[in-house]
């Protein structure tokens, strides 16, 4: 219980780092999902497509689909999407987790993961 606590915290700060020090922003939550003329961009139909497969516990399936975009095309909006990602990720309960087969310790590798592929490991 703790140490799950202890990693939802550290995910928290290290998701808000993130946003801070790359995007300028207090969050990577995907408000900016359409552009100019009111179209949903590419970087928000991912962020919309992972938040639903989350929803119905497609979790696993749902990481598959971003690793799979950001290896198609590494550019940084796909980096705000996966700190969005993991972020939503990080408030769901634990049992939910759990019974998708998921935890708070698997977000973190993810995030590193991330980081790793970025070349943002040192920050």
């Amino acid at each position: 219980m703790f140490e799950n606590d202890y990693i939802v915290k550290q995910i928290n700060i290290m998701v808000k780092f993130f946003a801070r020090v790359l995007f300028n922003k207090d969050t990577t939550e995907c408000y900016n999902i359409k552009d100019e003329k009111g179209n949903i961009t590419g970087k928000g139909k991912l962020c919309v497509s992972l938040r639903i497969l989350v929803d119905e516990g497609k979790i696993n399936e749902a990481e598959n689909l971003l690793f799979s975009e950001i290896e198609e095309k590494k550019d940084i909006d796909l980096l705000e999407v996966a700190l969005d990602f993991y972020e939503y990720l990080n408030e769901k309960e634990d049992e939910f987790l759990e019974e998708n087969g998921f935890s708070h310790q698997e977000i973190l590798e993810g995030i590193h993961a991330v980081q790793k592929i970025y070349n943002i490991e040192e920050i």
